[in-house]
């Protein structure tokens, strides 16, 4: 698997831990203030996760990292809704946070496709 994929999953993946920070500030704290340490755990185990995925001799336990990764990009969903639907959240910084999210993902099904396709085109 070419290095320059990783990297582009996992630069795409620090902005989306940026926008969660940064929307998080706007959080109620004191309303929300489990929903928000989850929001932002969720948010740096997807760069984290691709990091580790970089990192590993087997592509088996690469697609298991990048699997995690695209699982804690669907949790940073998940908390960003709620979030939303709590008043917790603006409309317009939930939008954004939700596009850098939907880009990620992207990218990283593309990512894991990719590696099962080379996976099982091998002797």
């Amino acid at each position: 698997m070419p290095k320059r994929s990783f990297h582009r999953s996992r630069s795409a993946a620090r902005a989306l831990s940026l926008a969660v920070h940064t929307a998080a500030d706007e959080l109620v704290a004191r309303r929300s203030p489990g929903l928000r340490h989850q929001l932002l755990r969720a948010a740096v185990s997807v760069p984290a996760n691709i990091a580790e995925a970089e990192q590993q001799t087997s592509d088996a336990q690469a697609l298991n990292f990048l699997r995690v990764a695209l699982g804690s990009a669907d949790e940073v969903g998940a908390h960003l809704e709620t979030a939303a639907d709590a008043g917790a959240l603006s409309a317009r910084r939930y939008t954004a946070c939700q596009g850098t999210r939907q880009v990620v993902k992207t990218m990283l099904q593309r990512l894991i496709q990719r590696l099962e396709q080379e996976r099982h085109s091998r002797p």
